[in-house]
This record gives C-alpha cells, sequence and structure tokens, in this order.
C-alpha cells in the first residue's frame, strides 16, 4: 500500500479517514447534517472517529499504523468538480503544518476514488458573514468584543505569514468575513485555504508573479489585481475590509456598498475618510449593546475608535508599500482595546442608580433568593426614554468570597445560555451584581406546566447542556479559558428569556476543576437554597476533587426533573435516597420510568426521542467514571430533538400514501430513511413507471410529475404564443394549468406555459 506524504515528504497516513465511515456519519451525505456551500463545496457537520493529536503516539504504534483515535463533531467539506482539486491538495499540506488557535484545525482528509474530503475542527457558530448579514445578531456585540474578534483574526494572520521550521509563509488570498468561522466563544478562526499560497522567505522580496489572480473582488488587494503581484500585503488588504466590516456591521458587497457608482465598502469608507465623517458609518447596534448595558459611562471611546479606524484604513493603502505590517497592526488594535476597555470604568454602576431602579429594593420587586443573597427586578430608564429591564442580585456583608467568585467568571465567560453580566456596585458594604433579565422567570416555575411542550423541553435541555459545556472548556476551541465546575446546577438556577431560552445562572458556588472538595463547599451546596441537596451526587464525601462528573450528575437530575414534571426534592423526602435522582434511576434499570413520566407531555413523545433523552439521562446518574461529558449530553439531546422534530414536522409532510408511492419507484430501502430524509427525495423528485415519469411534492405540498413536453397535444395551439429562449433556460410555469383526469394517459391537456427544451412540470393529482 502507498504511503501518502506530503511535497516535504511528511506522512501523512494517519489522517486518512475512510470514505466508508464519512458515508455512515452523513448517511450518504443527508440533507439533514448539511450546512453550507461555497463555490467549488458543500460542508456537512457529523460526528466522526478521527487522529487524536492530543494523545500520545509511540513509535510501536507508527509501526503498526496503529493511531490514537476520538469521535468529536466534525465539518466535513466535501469538493465539488474538477476546478476544486487544486485547492483540495494545497489545503491538506497547508493545514498540516498550521497549529495555532486563529486557524480552523485540520483533523483528516478522504481521497479514496474520484472522492476529495476535508474533514476540519467544528466552528459552533458558523462564519462572520451570517452575522454581518443579520443585523438582531449583532447586537450583543459590543466594540470591545469587535476589537478582540480583530485581534482574533490579525493574530492567525500573523502566525500565517511567519516562516519557522515547520512551515513556510502562507498568504492566504481569499481573507474575507466568509472565511472567519467563530466558536463558542465567539472568537474568531480563519479557515478555507483552497486559494492559498506556499511562499519562502528567503526567495527576494517574497514576491509570487502570477496570472491567475483570485480572491473575491470587493476585498481584493488592488495591486496584485493590476499586476498580478502576490504578497502578504495582499491580505493586508483584504483583512482591512475585514476591519471595516467589524465597524459597519455590513458585509463589504452589501448593497448600500453598490450604488451610485460604488463598488464596494472600501470605495465608500474611502470616500467618508476624505470627507471627514468616517464616525457615520460605526454600526448603530455598537450603542444598543452599550444601552443593554446598566453602566455609567455608557458608549464607545473616541480614543478607541480614533486608533482603530487610523490602522484599518492604513491596511486599504492602493500600495503594497504602504500598508502596515502585521505587528503594527496588532500593536494598534492592542491600544484601540486597552482605550476602550478603561472607559468602560469596568462596569461599575452607583447605588444610587441601583436604588432608583428597584425602588430601594422593594420587597414587592424580590424575584428570589438563596443563602447569599437576594435578586430584585429593576427597570433602567435610559437618555433616549427606552426602558431596559434587569435584576440586580444584593449579597450579604459576609459573602466577599461568592460576589467575587460570580462576578469574575461572568466577566470571563461569556456564552449565549450563559446569564449576561451587565454591571456590578461595590460601594461601601454593598455588593450587588446587575443581570440582564430573563423575561421567564426561573425553570423550576414550569416543570409541570403543560404548555411546556416535549419540543420546548428538549431545546431548553440542549441549552443547559450547551452552557455546561462550554464552563467545562468543551470542545477544545475554547481551551483558552480554564476549565470551571458549575457547583449549584438545578432548575432553580435555570433561567429562561423572552424567546424560551435556557441559561445558566447563580455561578457563585463555581470553582476550578483543580479546587478540592471541602466541607465548607459540601454545607455551601446544600444550604444555599432550598432542597439542594437532590442534585448532589451521593458519593461526593468520597473526597474527590470538583470535578465536571459532579456537574454531569446535577444535570441529569434536572433532565429528569424535565421529563416528569416536578422538582427533585418534594414534600415528604426525608433523605438523599428519596428524590428524584435515585428513584429515576431504579425506575430506569427496572423499565418502568414511563410511570413517573409528566402526563401532559405523554401523548406528544415520539418514542425514539423519548429513548434517547431517557437513555442519557440515566447515564448523567451512572457511576462517576461512566457519566457522558456535557459535550456528549448535548449530541445525544439533539437527537432525542432530531427524532421528535422529525416526526412533528416532517412526518405532517408527507403524504399519506408516501409508502405506495416509493414502492413504484426503483428508490433504495427507505425503512432506514428518516422522515426529512422521504421529504427531501420527493422534493428532488423520484422516478416512476419503469423511469418514464419523475414525480416530485411541490413547495405547498401539491404532487407533480414531470414528463416530456413533446408527450402534450394542445389544444388551440395557433392560440399560443411563442418565443425563442436560451438553450440553457429551463420550462417556467405560469398562470393556470388544467389537466385532464389522467396525465399518464398522455390525453390532451389545455395549458397556459412558455415552451422550452426541458421537462414540464404540472400540477395533478396523483
Amino acid at each position: 500500500m502507498k504511503t501518502t506524504r506530503d511535497s516535504k515528504g511528511k506522512n501523512l497516513e494517519h489522517l486518512k479517514i475512510r470514505l466508508s465511515d464519512i458515508l455512515s456519519a452523513t448517511k450518504n451525505f443527508s440533507e439533514t447534517y448539511f450546512l453550507g456551500s461555497g463555490g467549488f463545496a458543500k460542508v456537512y457537520r457529523a460526528e466522526l472517529d478521527h487522529f487524536d493529536s492530543s494523545r500520545s503516539w509511540s513509535v510501536a504504534e507508527k509501526d503498526k499504523g496503529e493511531f490514537p483515535k476520538r469521535c468529536s463533531m466534525v465539518a466535513i467539506k466535501r469538493i465539488l468538480g474538477i476546478k476544486g482539486k487544486q485547492g483540495f491538495f494545497a489545503e491538506i499540506e497547508m493545514l498540516t503544518s498550521c497549529k495555532h488557535q486563529n486557524i480552523v484545525s485540520l483533523l483528516g482528509y478522504c481521497d479514496e476514488d474520484s472522492h476529495m474530503i476535508l474533514v476540519y475542527e467544528y466552528v459552533s457558530n458558523g462564519s462572520l458573514d451570517d452575522y454581518l448579514e443579520n443585523s438582531s445578531k449583532m447586537t450583543n456585540f459590543t466594540w470591545a468584543r469587535r476589537i478582540r474578534l480583530c485581534l482574533n483574526i490579525a493574530n492567525g494572520l500573523k502566525y500565517l505569514h511567519s516562516n519557522t521550521e515547520d512551515k513556510q509563509m502562507i498568504v492566504h488570498r481569499d481573507i474575507k468575513s466568509a472565511n472567519i468561522l467563530l466558536n463558542n466563544n465567539l472568537e474568531g478562526k480563519i479557515a478555507d485555504f483552497g486559494l492559498s499560497k506556499l511562499r519562502s522567505m528567503s526567495k527576494k522580496g517574497s514576491t509570487l508573479n502570477t496570472n491567475h489572480i483570485a480572491g473575491t473582488d470587493v476585498y481584493l488587494d488592488p495591486e496584485y489585481k493590476k499586476t498580478g503581484k502576490l504578497k502578504k500585503e495582499s491580505d493586508i488588504y483584504s483583512f482591512g475590509v475585514v476591519l471595516f466590516e467589524i465597524m459597519c456591521g455590513k458585509v463589504a458587497y452589501d448593497q448600500t456598498y453598490l450604488v451610485q457608482n460604488e463598488k464596494g465598502l472600501s470605495f465608500v469608507v474611502r470616500r467618508y475618510w476624505s470627507e471627514g465623517k468616517i464616525k457615520e458609518m460605526v454600526d448603530p447596534n455598537i450603542q444598543e449593546a452599550y444601552e443593554n448595558i446598566f453602566m455609567i459611562n455608557r458608549g464607545l471611546s473616541q480614543d478607541s475608535l480614533d486608533t482603530f479606524t487610523k490602522i484599518a484604513y492604513q491596511c486599504l493603502a492602493e500600495t503594497q508599500a504602504e500598508r502596515p505590517t502585521m505587528e503594527a497592526i496588532i500593536n494598534e488594535l492592542e491600544k484601540a482595546l486597552s482605550f476602550e476597555e478603561n472607559h468602560k470604568d469596568n462596569l461599575q454602576i452607583s447605588i444610587e442608580e441601583i436604588n432608583l431602579a428597584t425602588q430601594n429594593f422593594s420587597p414587592e420587586n424580590c424575584v428570589g433568593s438563596g443563602r447569599y443573597w437576594k435578586a430584585y427586578r429593576g427597570e433602567v430608564l435610559h437618555a433616549n426614554g427606552r426602558h431596559t429591564s434587569i435584576v440586580a442580585k444584593r449579597w450579604e456583608s459576609n459573602s466577599d468570597h461568592q460576589f467575587l467568585t460570580e462576578l469574575d467568571v461572568l466577566f470571563k465567560y461569556k456564552h449565549e445560555n450563559i446569564i449576561g453580566l451587565s454591571g456590578y456596585c461595590k460601594d461601601m458594604d454593598e455588593k450587588i451584581i446587575i443581570y440582564e433579565q430573563a423575561p421567564n422567570g426561573s425553570l423550576d416555575k414550569y416543570l409541570n406546566n403543560a404548555s411546556l411542550t416535549w419540543t420546548k423541553r428538549l431545546n431548553i435541555c440542549i441549552d443547559i447542556a450547551r452552557g455546561l459545556a462550554y464552563l467545562h472548556g468543551e470542545p477544545e476551541s475554547i481551551s483558552s479559558l480554564q476549565e470551571i465546575m458549575h457547583g449549584g446546577i438545578k432548575s432553580a438556577n435555570i433561567e429562561i428569556d423572552g424567546d424560551w431560552k435556557a441559561k445558566i445562572s447563580n455561578l457563585h458556588l463555581s470553582s476550578t476543576v483543580t479546587s478540592s472538595f471541602s466541607k465548607d463547599i459540601i454545607e455551601n451546596v446544600i444550604n444555599d437554597a432550598n432542597d439542594s441537596l437532590g442534585y448532589l451526587d451521593p458519593n461526593h464525601k468520597d473526597g474527590r476533587f470538583l470535578t465536571a462528573e459532579l456537574d454531569i450528575y446535577a444535570l441529569g437530575v434536572v433532565l429528569f426533573e424535565i421529563l416528569c414534571g416536578r422538582l427533585a426534592w418534594v414534600e415528604g423526602c426525608e433523605d438523599h435516597s428519596q428524590s428524584l435522582g435515585p428513584l429515576a434511576k431504579c425506575l430506569y434499570e427496572e423499565g418502568r420510568l414511563d410511570e413517573i413520566v409528566f402526563e401532559g407531555i405523554k401523548d406528544q413523545t415520539v418514542p425514539k426521542s423519548l429513548t434517547t433523552f431517557q437513555r442519557v439521562a440515566y447515564e448523567c446518574l451512572e457511576h462517576y467514571d461512566q457519566r457522558p461529558s456535557a459535550l456528549n449530553v448535548m449530541v445525544q439531546l439533539e437527537k432525542a430533538l432530531e427524532f421528535q422534530e422529525d416526526y412533528e414536522i416532517w412526518e405532517a409532510k408527507l403524504p399519506k400514501d408516501y409508502k405506495e408511492i416509493f414502492s413504484m419507484s426503483k428508490s433504495p430501502d427507505i425503512s432506514t430513511k428518516s422522515n426529512k430524509d422521504l421529504y427531501d427525495m420527493l422534493n428532488k423528485g423520484i422516478l416512476l413507471q419503469q423511469e418514464k415519469v419523475l414525480f416530485s411534492l411541490g413547495s405547498n405540498g401539491e404532487r407533480n410529475e414531470m414528463i416530456s413536453a413533446r408527450k402534450f397535444i394542445y389544444k388551440k395551439r395557433w392560440a399560443r404564443k411563442w418565443r425563442s429562449l436560451p438553450a440553457d433556460s429551463r420550462i417556467s410555469k405560469r398562470g393556470y394549468q388544467k389537466a385532464s383526469s389522467d396525465l399518464l394517459s398522455q390525453n390532451a391537456i389545455m395549458l397556459d406555459v412558455t415552451v422550452g427544451p426541458e421537462p414540464l412540470t404540472t400540477n395533478k393529482p396523483f
């Protein structure tokens, strides 16, 4: 067997992934796993075994061809067409030598037969351009967060442009927002190296002359476009466009930049710069994000904005020689960030403002309490007349440690499923943390509410698991943050926002995984609020360290609360053995768990969804060493949701006689297909009647049969209006179509159509 090597002779055999494994993971590239597509590729998301670079790899394993493996969620890029072939091998060679937190990692590849497939780490929040094209997604991107994102990209580019013993300098050649992926912490990673070029720094000027100009027009270096001279400064120009995209909150090709003879964002920037009006281009969402933060010094720093725009504008210089180095860019962006962070005054709030918002901590505004604190709802009136709802968590005088612990965690850990920090106050004896308010309150209030459907419950469970996985440092892409244990996962500490998204709150018991599980911590957990003992691992007295597994046990209890519609600790419980966790575990093992499932959801659950959910909830309560990770719990819950939606959404869209329709075709065995897969197949069309008729479902559920237009006989054909069409055009359907009783009998049909060379689609009951 021939060993695969790169151009330097490096053995790449450990990165090869079998085509059969990829087909199995994606169910033969099913639309269910489809993420998106580009010019020459389609991308899918699936769980897959791949080489584990984090594990030691012995000489014996190398000699035997045995490589350490791990299973994780990955992105699978399937290259299509001959034009993508060169980029396929280029990406393998480049990314095998690239190891950086701001560069997407290549986990493996497949080149069996004619297939060209690249397997990357899965970056969960998609691409930057998706955020820029959806204004609502940018509302939480403060100016500081945007600068940090720019620094992520800048550091990734600096790494690519460096030359080391292990790698040559790389010119990306297609830096744009679509090729910047965002992880759970909204940190940026550079992706898509299909157009990239390797270049040795030892070569004079490090310039590559080419007649083939590649890249995306609105991001393209004008000197490279004009002369064909490709240098790392070409990437810097493209990066300058991305910097202004992030500042403006719009993609470079937004329609507002393509009118009145404008040719994209960079041209508009030059005009506004020359007119001294660059500040007018700042995304209004930035100011709105600050108005959502309850603090004295709102708004972005002018010094920060000036520093940012100056270096970004220098990146857009017409000639490569005039552009700054990556080192200079990073230095100026760090200055801009420093100006902004100092300007924010650390989110400190005066006690006077909090008193006004909460009506002097009126008892009527109290929305919760714990051993060390009470929480109060409040309303903040902004200068523009807009109100913002907040929650002020007021701590007792002897709770410095808990207050500082929670404040530190909320400063560092930002995630859509973690409650958001809006500010704080430490004024004399006052210690107060200000949160965003979740309008629907805490989860424990809805456990026995039948309006909380099974599908909503599944989504809430997925949110909790996703937030916990983030705290636990999963996946590896957020390893720059230290792993922490929540220490108090329970339904009362899960807040529900207006869109029924779950957010983990009350992180004052949080601790790093290296902290010992002291008696003080145990006492705090038990006494922090009523009945917390029901969420505590019964083996906690083993003297173990605080670890993720203890949070997983509590998560399992919450899952059973959601399933059974009741709290873990109810009236009559005398000790931990009588709480919900041990009860549910025992009933599951006896096959009697259905006895305690909440009556309000029993009729809604699909069997495969219910059994998948029950199994993963049970696994969370298993022996300490056998519990799944939070990320694995999330994946299993997503499968349970997929089974539920497959029935609720896709089963209803299938025709009642779909099995009979498929029995008339030569389609593969449909017994293993999901309803979504079957619907997609019918949407695309299947061949019936000895491959003579293509049957498909329309977008509104109507049945269409496609046959050759030559088989139609038109009445009053002299009244038809004919016009010539391009050879590659398809038949369009317009107006009213009326069919005879049997299309397949080819009787005469009255149609009002434009005739072309392709089959004609008609609406006719099948």
